[in-house]
């Protein structure tokens, strides 16, 4: 009787020394699961998301500045043909009083001379803003 007893209780040994070491192998594998494989799997998938969010910032910097550059180019063009026709404005507006001053033969006695028509000339202010 004394040896089915040692075969179960032997048996019973293993079995429980069996299931201790599994236990403590689990244990120690979710250690180091928790405290060295997973912050390093974390980490270099961080370092990989920074990368690509960085890289996708900086796109989206250039695309505004492209942005604001074809805007400032519009607005640009616009307000040069502005220029350019608010210039021909004056020099067709200063045309035609110089040819009202030369025209004007009123009846106070002033005559409006060549050398009259030529200082009126130099007068004219300059336009502001005139383009080369």
């Amino acid at each position: 009787m004394l040896g089915l007893l040692g075969k179960f209780g032997s048996t019973a040994a293993v079995l429980f020394g069996l299931v201790v070491g599994g236990a403590v192998a689990f244990a120690v594998l979710q250690l180091y699961d928790a405290f060295i494989d997973d912050p390093a799997v974390a980490r270099v998938a961080r370092e990989g998301f920074v990368a690509a969010s960085e890289k996708l910032a900086l796109q989206g910097q250039v695309e505004e500045m492209r942005r604001q550059f074809k805007l400032a180019e519009a607005t640009a063009a616009t307000d040069r043909a502005r220029a350019e026709a608010a210039n021909r404005e004056a020099d067709d507006a200063w045309k035609r009083y110089e040819a009202a001053v030369a025209a004007d033969s009123g009846d106070d006695g002033c005559r409006v001379t060549d050398g009259d028509l030529e200082w009126l000339r130099q007068s004219r202010p300059a336009p502001h803003g005139s383009l080369p």
